[in-house]
């Protein structure tokens, strides 16, 4: 369960539409909505230190992202890969491919009630296979109808099997090549001084969001409420199952919370260049071929999974699907990969600087060197930002200009 006294409900709301369903729509929507209405008028980042020359990137409106599962807080192991889902969408491509050969093959092969029946079928792929083998095999013997079904079943066992190693494989890819940074609330909390700009002695670089436009619209959809904890969250501390990828950072292990707290997550899903894709396709072909030949995928491939029920046919590819995840997700395979994985993830650097937006003002904490004020007023004035100095007094804080 998420923490209640380390989070506000609306984060708590927002966090459970959003980790339910990532392709519902509606419920997306919904949890914009909750977003959009606590999202605050200016956001800030907190730095212990920087020099002239990553003062003066983010004067340009640059910022610095990092791979998120380098992150101490980052939760990949709450996801679940909703191979069903993936893998039917998939399919869906090898099934009309199978129609359009067989209607070339015979035009009145399969009616108009059939093809409506494949359409509306959980599985459409295999409700074809399946159709296929029955209308196929009406005049064969015996032996020759379970000669066919053993091809069919092998058939599809191949087609599924290599759409899940490939979901696999592209949920990892995904997942290595989210970038992200934290922002927090702007200069005048005494809290967040103290926590993320090393006891006042760093500085606070604010944005401006109070006007809606393009770029901060764009922005504003990259910019996620996060969700507090005291420790590492489980799958056990939910009663959903997780299918959002973001969600895995969104959770911030903190002990340190009050409601002075306010972290945005900003994320970025980095796409592979086009050197970087050609190298990815080299590297990547012999982890694909060392999955598909890995003994146990191999002999999970061979199981049968058709069977006659109720008078017809079905395949059990719920439980195909289990098994393969089974082998996916084991640490003995892992180990077998990890060393490939590793030249894979190493295509893309763990940082990387994006193009965000220019400041509105920049806060030098009350303890920051006094010997470095006059460096960054300057970097300031040369960009057109303004530049405060903050000082404490009444147990509260407030900006001089410099």
């Amino acid at each position: 369960m998420i923490d209640t006294n380390l989070n506000t409900q609306w984060r708590i709301d927002f966090f459970n539409i959003f980790s339910k369903d990532h392709n519902n729509k509606e419920e997306l929507e919904n949890a914009d909505k909750i977003k959009f209405s606590h999202f605050p008028p200016v956001i800030a980042k907190f730095y212990t230190n920087l020099d002239d020359v990553d003062l003066q990137k983010i004067c340009d409106g640059k910022i610095q992202l990092k791979k998120a599962k380098l992150s101490r807080s980052y939760h990949g192991e709450l996801i679940d890969i909703n191979y069903e889902e993936t893998i039917k969408t998939q399919l869906n491509n090898v099934m009309q491919q199978q129609i359009d050969r067989l209607m070339q093959e015979d035009p009145y092969f399969l009616k108009d009630d059939e093809k409506e029946e494949i359409e509306k079928a959980d599985f459409p792929f295999i409700k074809l296979m399946t159709l296929v083998y029955s209308k196929d095999t009406d005049d064969m013997t015996k032996e020759d109808q379970e000669q066919w079904k053993t091809s069919m079943n092998q058939f599809i066992n191949d087609q599924i099997l290599f759409a899940v190693v490939n979901t696999y494989f592209t949920m990892k890819l995904y997942h290595d090549n989210i970038y992200t940074t934290t922002f927090q609330t702007p200069y005048n909390k005494i809290h967040t001084w103290d926590k993320y700009a090393d006891n006042n002695r760093g500085i606070c670089i604010t944005y401006d969001f109070k006007e809606i436009n393009n770029q901060t619209a764009l922005l504003l959809s990259k910019l996620y409420p996060v969700i507090y904890t005291d420790k590492k969250m489980t799958i056990d501390d939910f009663d959903h199952k997780i299918y959002n990828s973001h969600c895995a950072n969104l959770i911030k292990i903190d002990d340190n919370v009050n409601e002075e707290d306010n972290s945005w997550e900003y994320l970025e899903s980095h796409k592979y260049t086009e050197k970087e894709y050609n190298i990815l396709n080299r590297v990547l072909e012999p982890i694909y071929e060392k999955a598909m030949n890995y003994p146990k995928l191999k002999e999970i491939s061979q199981e049968n999974n058709l069977m006659v029920k109720d008078s017809n046919l079905e395949y059990d590819y719920k439980k195909f699907i289990a098994d393969i995840d089974e082998v996916l997700t084991s640490d003995e395979f892992n180990n077998q990969i990890k060393d490939s994985l590793g030249d894979v993830y190493g295509i893309t650097p763990d940082t990387m600087e994006i193009e965000f937006r220019k400041p509105e003002a920049i806060y030098l904490g009350v303890n920051f060197p006094e010997e470095k004020v006059e460096q960054y007023n300057k970097v300031a004035q040369d960009n057109d930002i303004k530049i405060f100095q903050i000082k404490e007094g009444n147990d509260m804080l407030y900006k001089s200009l410099i």
